[in-house]
């Protein structure tokens, strides 16, 4: 290898190093930092007690909207992307009234989906829904229930 090759790789390693992100940068890309004009809301998204299979039942949605109206048609202020691993989900917003839905699915084979509750049997839905009220500086916790 010649020694200019040597020279500009050593010229491109020491870009690199002096363009990399400064660990000590102020800004917060994780958002683990809150604000205080803001409220927190943590979820609690237990699988529920069901007939069906543990692996047969999934998580869906979990969405919030700042009216009812807007959350019936689907008109999202924000929504997580959930997973069968993940059981809990954390938004901070600004203060006031939201409304949030869950949904859970079943996807067991046979009539297992519709004796356990949902509608059409397999892949129906179920869904939650509620009112919650966000206050400035504070951090509520909101555990999801299905009826049966």
């Amino acid at each position: 290898m010649s020694s200019v090759n040597k020279w500009i790789r050593g010229l491109v390693a020491c870009l690199i190093l002096f363009t990399a992100c400064d660990p000590d940068d102020p800004v917060d890309p994780g958002g683990t930092t809150a604000d205080p004009t803001q409220g927190t809301v943590e979820f609690d998204f237990p699988m529920p007690e069901r007939n069906a299979p543990p692996g047969g039942v999934h998580r869906i949605d979990l969405s919030l909207a700042s009216n009812a109206y807007n959350l019936y048609r689907g008109d999202f202020l924000i929504s997580a992307n959930v997973s069968d691993r993940e059981r809990s989900y954390t938004f901070r917003l600004e203060p006031g009234d939201y409304y949030f839905q869950a949904g859970i699915t079943c996807s067991c084979l046979g009539d297992t989906c519709l004796w356990d509750g949902f509608p059409g049997g397999r892949f129906g839905t179920k869904w939650a829904s509620d009112r919650l009220t966000i206050i400035k500086g504070e951090r509520i916790k909101k555990i999801i229930t299905f009826n049966q």
